[in-house]
């Protein structure tokens, strides 16, 4: 699934290209299998005619999710799931496989959601409407902003006895880490990911903090991981590059970067969780 790095690279590259463009029209692609992406709307068709003819204003993130800030006030809220990708279509351009929605901008140019798992969904959000089914303003801090620190991350392990990789995956305890940069993180720090969460000292709350905010940088910098499904591309197909520098995700039985002990697995809050057994304690 695209975490917070991948969907900020998307955010960047659909920011300089269609803010301040307005969407001419949306539509939905036949399915015999029955369309997904808009299934928690009531209607189809009121949530097709009330995109169509807005001005796109802005480009923003929140967690995971994709917000286009619409000219009526309203946003559509996208949330790419386990492997949706968005892809720009040139005019005339053949269309992709498991496109599940197109987004028709002005001057012919199409953006196309496309899905083969089928897990994204895509939502329209107005608090003043009361439309805040999927609500990504109501999760926990951003990672990378100054609100989110040691203290504040030791305050949401405290007391809880579960593992720790678990409580980081909890997107009220911190919005947009995932499997991957969980895993990279706590390897960094240190930490093993079976810990139980509140026995975290202040001391490793603040490399992890900082471990965090590094790994989801270098991240951010390398326009995301593409890990081995290759499922996470950019909006021209690009794969990220930041997989090239991870130390033990997806990497089972190899030598640690650090000590050469091969790199261990473990289900942790039903995710397979990477890890160092000599390095990280």
């Amino acid at each position: 699934m695209p975490e917070l790095p991948e969907v900020e690279t998307i955010r960047r590259e659909l920011a300089s290209r269609i803010e301040g463009k307005k969407i001419e029209r949306v539509s939905i692609p036949p399915d015999p299998r029955g369309c997904r992406v808009i299934r928690r709307c009531s209607c189809s068709r009121k949530f097709l005619r009330r995109l169509a003819g807005r001005k796109i204003v802005s480009i923003g993130r929140r967690a995971k999710y994709l917000l286009f800030n619409l000219d009526d006030g309203r946003t559509l809220i996208v949330h790419l799931g386990m492997s949706g990708q968005l892809l720009f279509r040139p005019p005339g351009g053949p269309r992709y496989s498991h496109t599940r929605l197109v987004i028709r901008l002005e001057g012919g140019e199409e953006l196309c959601f496309v899905d083969p798992r089928k897990f994204g969904e895509v939502y329209l959000f107005s608090e003043e409407e009361g439309e805040t089914r999927v609500n990504p303003f109501a999760l926990g801090p951003e990672p990378l902003e100054r609100g989110w620190t040691p203290a504040r991350l030791r305050e949401s392990l405290r007391g809880r006895k579960g593992p720790v990789k678990a409580v980081l995956l909890d997107q009220k305890v911190v919005a947009g880490l995932g499997n991957i940069y969980t895993d990279e993180a706590l390897f960094r720090s240190g930490i093993h990911p079976l810990r139980p969460a509140g026995s975290i000292t202040e001391a490793e709350a603040g490399k992890l903090v900082k471990s965090v905010r590094e790994v989801l940088r270098e991240a951010i910098r390398c326009f995301g991981t593409s890990a081995a499904d290759r499922q996470y591309v950019n909006t021209a197909g690009e794969l990220g590059t930041f997989q090239e520098k991870l130390k033990v995700y997806q990497k089972p039985g190899l030598p640690c970067p650090r000590c050469s002990e091969p790199v261990a697995t473990a289900r942790v809050a039903g995710r397979t969780a990477h890890f160092c057994p000599a390095c990280q304690i």
